[in-house]
């Protein structure tokens, strides 16, 4: 995966720890397999052994003999790999189906316990007529003769049904180990459902379709839940400060804006521009002022605006004020695009902005939007002289001008970031090649919330 996920990183570390718990459980399964079956070849062995010592006499010349015969099955089939010999000075006693051969044992470690009596113990590593023997051996005295019985069985018959064994045993574990695998991708897929609703619900608050998160069906995002809701609700006293502060500095411009336009007329104003700003100028105030009463009465809603009517109604503007220069405009920008905004307040935020690009460009400006999941960027671009990248943080300090040669007031960018704050969206200014770059975010809204 090229990002890394809670989900992936949980169904990872159970599929390592599973397969790890499963080739586990399999190697000691078969061990044990492996143990119970030579367990019971040596118990076979062990009891050939002790019947052939019970077997064993010795007549009056001293030849060490047999009583009974002990040729049964499977020590009755010619070169079987079962086989019983009694070895010891001019003793030579073999199994039917060892005729013909002898069994070579190898020397052994003196052990203690052969002081005690007669024992049967593990014999060394054996071959007969090319085939591996498993091998059990015991000295004994009969008479005054000193013998060795050995009784051997094939190595096969220890690993042949450990290996029938594991045939069965592998697709059970692997099956097992699917089991669990499955599982586990069912219980992070549960739970992180609540995570996913989480995330579902923050992107309706973002883009307005809700107020504030619902309460989760689970303790342990109760907590977080709560303090996002905190934190909304600390937004949304942020938008009625700063409405109720625009309205106050609003209501202070008011009364001189009347007497302006009062005090415009013909003959001061013959081709009657200074009165249509001074309008607009007015409708900004009655604006901020209406903000500023719903905010003062709780009747704060994010609703949402379509953006290039928006934007067509700024640029229709803004190209009268700068006809002068010419200015091509590069409009690509997708009429179905809606944000969370109100549209005063968008207004206020791209008037500044593209303001700013018309008065710094030198022949053409381009305005692109493009929708991001839950976030739209709106880029505006200009091939003005541009800025340093280390006095872009400056441009947003409220009231401070680079440029004291062009007008301006140094407060557009300042109150654009505010106010997209407010929002959930944000402002970046990228130096580029014989230009500026602004990329405005905002959440995506639907078209039936304009």
């Amino acid at each position: 995966m090229q990002r890394s996920t809670i989900s992936g990183r949980l169904i990872a570390f159970s599929a390592i720890f599973a397969a790890a718990a499963v080739t586990f459980a399999s190697v000691v399964l078969w061990l044990i397999v492996a143990g119970v079956v030579r367990e019971q070849i040596d118990q076979r062995l062990d009891t050939q052994i002790q019947a052939l010592r019970s077997a064993l006499t010795s007549g009056p010349d001293g030849a060490v003999t047999l009583s009974v015969q002990l040729n049964g099955p499977p020590f009755d089939r010619h070169g079987s790999g079962w086989y019983w010999q009694v070895s010891g000075e001019s003793v030579q006693l073999v199994s039917r189906s060892l005729s013909g051969g002898t069994i070579e044992t190898p020397g052994h470690a003196f052990e203690w316990r052969q002081l005690l009596g007669e024992i049967v113990r593990p014999g060394g590593p054996v071959e007969v007529r090319g085939q591996a023997l498993h091998t059990r051996t015991m000295e004994a005295t009969v008479g005054n003769r000193i013998v060795t019985i050995t009784a051997t069985a094939p190595k096969s018959a220890l690993t042949t049904p450990a290996l029938k064994s594991l045939m069965w045993l592998l697709p059970v574990m692997a099956l097992l180990g699917g089991s669990l695998i499955v599982g586990t991708i069912l219980q992070v897929r549960y739970g992180l459902q609540p995570l996913r609703r989480l995330t579902v619900d923050i992107a309706s608050v973002l883009t307005g379709h809700r107020s504030k998160l619902q309460e989760p069906g689970v303790t342990e995002l109760q907590p977080v839940a709560l303090e996002i809701n905190r934190l909304i609700d600390q937004n949304a006293q942020r938008l009625v400060d700063t409405r109720v502060h625009f309205a106050n500095m609003a209501h202070g411009l008011k009364t001189p804006i009347a007497s302006m336009m009062l005090a415009l007329d013909d003959r001061n104003d013959p081709d009657g521009s200074l009165r249509r700003l001074t309008k607009r100028i007015d409708r900004r105030i009655r604006h901020h002022l209406a903000d500023g009463r719903r905010a003062s009465a709780g009747d704060v809603v994010h609703s949402a605006s379509k953006v290039k009517p928006r934007l067509d109604d700024l640029l229709l503007a803004l190209q009268r004020i700068y006809a002068d220069k010419q200015l091509s405009v590069d409009f690509d920008v997708g009429s179905s695009i809606v944000v969370g905004c109100a549209a005063d307040d968008f207004d206020e935020i791209f008037g500044n902005i593209l303001e700013n690009a018309f008065k710094w460009a030198v022949r053409k400006i381009g305005i692109y939007g493009e929708i991001k999941g839950q976030v739209t960027t709106i880029s505006i671009r200009d091939d003005g002289p541009g800025m340093p990248s280390s006095r872009i943080d400056e441009v947003f300090r409220p009231g401070l001008r680079l440029d004291e040669t062009v007008p301006g007031d140094g407060f557009g960018l300042s109150i654009s970031k505010e106010l997209l704050g407010l929002y959930g969206g944000s402002i970046s200014i990228n130096p580029v090649e014989l230009g500026l770059k602004v990329d405005i975010t905002l959440p995506t809204a639907s078209p039936g919330q304009t």
